[in-house]
C-alpha cells in the first residue's frame, strides 16, 4: 500500500469544490468529499498505477459520480503518491501542469 499525500493545492481544490456544491445542496459537498476519500483509500493507495499516464509521469483518475479528476504522481521508491490537483473534467490542463 502506498502512502497518499494531498498537496496543499489539491486540498484547496477539494475545499473549493465542496464550497461550490454546498451552495447547491449541502449533502452534495459531503458526498463529493466521501467519493474523493474512497477513491484515494481504495484505489490510489492500493493500485496507484491503475490510472493512465496523461502527461510525463502524471496520472489521472476520474471520479464516478462527479465530473472531477484526481491528478497525481507515483514515487515507487518511496511507495508514495502525491495528489497534485482535484480538477473538473473541462478545466484547462495548464492549471495542474504548472504544479508538476
Amino acid at each position: 500500500m502506498y502512502n497518499v499525500i494531498l498537496t496543499r493545492d489539491a486540498q484547496t481544490d477539494r475545499l473549493q469544490v465542496m464550497d461550490w456544491y454546498e451552495t447547491i445542496l449541502s449533502r452534495l459537498a459531503q458526498e463529493f468529499y466521501e467519493e474523493v476519500s474512497q477513491k484515494v483509500e481504495n484505489i490510489v493507495a492500493k493500485y496507484p498505477k491503475i490510472a493512465p499516464v496523461i502527461h510525463k509521469n502524471v496520472r489521472k483518475l476520474s471520479l464516478s459520480r462527479f465530473p472531477y479528476n484526481l491528478i497525481y504522481v507515483v514515487d515507487d521508491a518511496k511507495k508514495e503518491v502525491q495528489i497534485l490537483a482535484v480538477v473538473h473534467d473541462k478545466r484547462d490542463p495548464s492549471i495542474w501542469q504548472s504544479r508538476v
